[in-house]
């Protein structure tokens, strides 16, 4: 039988008794009716009705900011790379290659291109002059190319340009962004080391790590920024040539990902004259996922044996404005449907690491 699924956002809470529908004291504006008879205890959320005895559980998420990837380069690091082996100077041509690509979940047309997943190339040029520039004024520098750079090439804000002291920072706008390339390069003119041809030689390289994702979004690199090697271990980066790459994971709960997954702003869902239309999410707000499953027993639609019985399980997914009285909305539900409150198990940390 097919799945049945309900997605119903509320930015205001209102909840009161049947009692009080019945003489007309409630007033206006619930939307959550509660019984609690002994013999009928039920809780009326929208136009769904749930019965005591006919719910089989109730989980809670709630939102989670986004992170942002980001990759972290000293330029103090690259001078010492560059003169470690005494045969090459810190003056000279650089450039900073990035590849940003997105997660399956964007289909951000500017990043569009001829593969699979979706991903476009920069490379930010910047001179040093070692004679006059200390690696701090070059990690200024860079900031304020890059900037020039991305105003330029795209139509809006893409990456985030920083620097503190000798360490450029390059970081994401929003959580669908994925650093898949981040390095450090030197042009050299033929001959060089390890090439037979002029063009530009990787110095620093960045490295995606492994990480962990707690239950408020929080990305953590595994301890001692690790990689895995070439036969899947986890091992430290090389610290003189390496640099870490933090992945960045998408927010939850929150006004984008409400309009990206439920409230596609359609015709249907914008239309001030529609009064069918369901409600939008607001701006700025974020929003708690209380998902109900539901099991009843359903006679006069099964057909396989003579006298069978068949029982419909549904599932029914409310997002709640968190500044809405989600307390009473809790109390309400615990009282009127569940022993032993309600479950958390969605909140639960993700313990094994991402790659």
């Amino acid at each position: 039988m097919f799945e049945f699924t309900t997605q119903t956002v509320y930015n205001s809470l209102k909840v009161v008794t049947a009692d009080a529908v019945k003489d007309k004291t409630a007033g206006k504006g619930y939307n959550v009716i509660t019984s609690l008879t002994k013999d009928n205890p039920y809780i009326r959320i929208g136009n769904v009705r749930f019965k005591k005895g006919d719910v089989i559980s109730i989980e809670r998420k709630d939102p989670t900011p986004e992170s942002l990837a980001k990759v972290t380069f000293d330029i103090a690091k690259l001078k010492t790379a560059v003169e470690s082996d005494g045969t090459d100077t810190f003056g000279g041509s650089y450039r900073i290659a990035l590849y940003l690509g997105l997660t399956m979940n964007s289909q951000d047309s500017f990043y569009a291109n001829d593969l699979v997943y979706k991903g476009k190339p920069f490379y930010v040029e910047f001179p040093v002059i070692a004679d006059n520039e200390t690696p701090a004024a070059v990690a200024k520098k860079i900031v304020k190319i890059a900037n020039k750079y991305f105003l330029f090439m795209a139509q809006e804000k893409i990456m985030s340009v920083s620097a503190d002291g000798t360490e450029v920072t390059f970081e994401a706008v929003n959580g669908y962004q994925i650093i898949r390339k981040a390095v450090i390069q030197k042009f050299h003119e033929a001959p060089c080391g390890g090439c037979d041809r002029e063009g530009f030689v990787d110095v620093i390289t960045g490295v995606p790590v492994a990480f962990t994702l707690d239950k408020n979004g929080q990305v953590t690199p595994i301890e001692g920024n690790k990689k895995l090697d070439e036969n899947g271990e986890l091992v430290a980066i090389d610290e003189a040539v390496e640099v870490p790459i933090i992945p960045g994971a998408e927010a939850f709960g929150d006004y984008a990902w409400i309009i990206h997954n439920l409230r596609l702003p359609t015709m249907a869902n914008t239309d001030y004259w529609n009064i069918f239309k369901a409600e939008m999410p607001v701006v700025g707000a974020t929003y708690k996922q209380y998902i109900v499953r539901m099991c009843k027993e359903r006679d006069g639609i099964a057909g396989e044996a003579v006298g069978q019985r068949v029982k419909s399980v549904t599932t029914h997914v409310f997002y709640v404005n968190s500044a809405a009285d989600v307390t009473a909305f809790e109390s309400a539900l615990e009282k009127t449907l569940v022993d032993g409150g309600i479950k958390t198990s969605a909140d639960d940390v993700l313990k094994d690491p991402y790659h």
